[in-house]
């Protein structure tokens, strides 16, 4: 063969390669016919389903390009995408027949493609077996993958027993009905559940700690993990509880809900969380255990973070606009004000102060609020609104008064 033969031979190659880059609309044809051919797999054509199987279809077109042109695939994406596939199959306790019948279609299609185009293009035998042969290298690979994927999660599932109880965890926090869940978990759900949210440092061992093995506690450590595992148990064994989490110095914080029925789990889920980042944030006292009842109003001031910003904008500019030193101390004691409804000797003994002291704010609050001191629905608000706020910004949370400068300077 002489070289202007080789020549046109790879440039015949490269043309072939170039119309099957022209193609569209494979990937949607692809998705289309799984989810009709492969049972596992049906869905909405224009569900999450569809879109995961296009984009690793994507991915597989890609990687082909690279083989087929002879690069170097130096990218772990789709490797990382169909091992990902396969431990999901593992994880939902499926087998990899689906997976595989899928890929199988996937090749049969690919390999339909490039024959009608190899036909219609008059391309050689030759160049039909390098593209096989890429198709045959990019779908042994795919597989490897999802087999990888599919045999580490098993792995990984055969070292925790305690699954079934962590997806039972998961159904009550979300409010999923619990009761296959409860089934396959073997345990028994009570009428009251206690929610516990962990906040934990890397404990620096492997070794796991004894709570996670508690038949009395339930351990949702993936998903709702923010900012560490969320914990279920009854209220009878909520005193246990506390002292094997005790044990376990990688727990920094523990917040307890008080006992609520199954249909109030999720939100006790959310205060249990929100008590943690108070705590954090030092709007609540710091403690290791946290009991969400001693909190009530704070985690129901903060339940709407952004619309406590959004109204301490509107109703509490004239504060915002004063020094830091005025505005702490006015704003300290316009809330002693309006809790108490004290003298001003009475708010200066609480605050500390001279009665004097407490005149001179007092003068300056009016000075700045003016009538708008005798709106009764006005003073509701300032009550809460002020009752949220002033503790974050004496644990020194600035947002507030940054975004009141910032839409100023607007």
């Amino acid at each position: 063969m002489t070289l202007a033969t080789t020549t046109d031979s790879e440039a015949r190659y490269a043309d072939l390669l170039d119309r099957l880059r022209e193609v569209s609309g494979f990937a949607e044809n692809l998705a289309r016919r799984v989810q009709a051919e492969v049972g596992p797999f049906t869905g909405p054509v224009d569900g999450r389903r569809n879109r995961l199987i296009r984009m690793a279809t994507e991915g597989a077109v890609r990687l082909f390009f690279d083989v087929a042109a002879g690069r170097e695939h130096t990218s772990r994406r789709v490797d990382d995408l169909f091992a990902k596939m396969g431990h999901g199959e593992a994880t939902d306790e499926h087998d990899l027949s689906p997976m595989l019948a899928a890929l199988d279609l996937a090749a049969q299609m690919s390999w339909d493609l490039v024959r009608s185009l190899a036909v219609e293009h008059a391309a050689s035998a030759a160049a039909l077996d390098r593209l096989g042969e890429a198709i045959d290298t990019v779908f042994a690979r795919l597989t490897e993958q999802v087999k990888r994927g599919h045999q580490t999660a098993l792995h990984q599932l055969a070292r925790k027993p305690h699954r079934r109880r962590h997806d039972l965890a998961e159904a009550l926090l979300t409010g999923t009905d619990p009761y296959l869940a409860s089934i396959a978990a073997e345990w028994t759900v009570p009428t009251t559940v206690v929610v516990l949210a962990l906040e934990v440092t890397p404990a620096g061992t492997d070794e796991v700690p004894p709570w996670r093995d508690s038949p009395e506690l339930l351990v949702c450590s993936t998903g709702l993990s923010d900012p560490g595992p969320m914990l279920v148990t009854t209220p009878e064994h909520l005193a246990a509880a506390l002292d094997l989490l005790d044990q376990d110095r990688s727990v920094t914080r523990i917040a307890t809900s008080w006992p609520v029925n199954l249909a109030s789990t999720p939100a006790a889920s959310l205060w249990t969380r929100r008590a943690i980042d108070l705590a954090r944030r030092g709007v609540i006292p710091t403690a290791r255990v946290i009991e969400c009842l001693r909190h009530r109003t704070q985690l129901w001031l903060h339940a709407e973070p952004y619309m406590r910003q959004q109204l301490c904008q509107e109703l509490l500019a004239p504060l915002l606009a004063e020094t830091p030193n005025s505005r702490e101390i006015l704003s300290e004691t316009l809330l002693t004000w309006l809790e108490t409804r004290d003298s001003a000797p009475a708010i200066a003994a609480r605050l500390d102060v001279h009665p004097q002291t407490v005149r001179y704010r007092w003068k300056r609050i009016n000075e700045i609020f003016g009538e708008a001191l005798h709106d009764p629905e006005l003073v509701v608000q300032l009550t809460m609104l002020l009752k949220a706020s002033v503790p974050l910004w004496k644990a020194g949370d600035q947002s507030d008064f940054e975004r009141f400068h910032t839409e100023g300077e607007e």
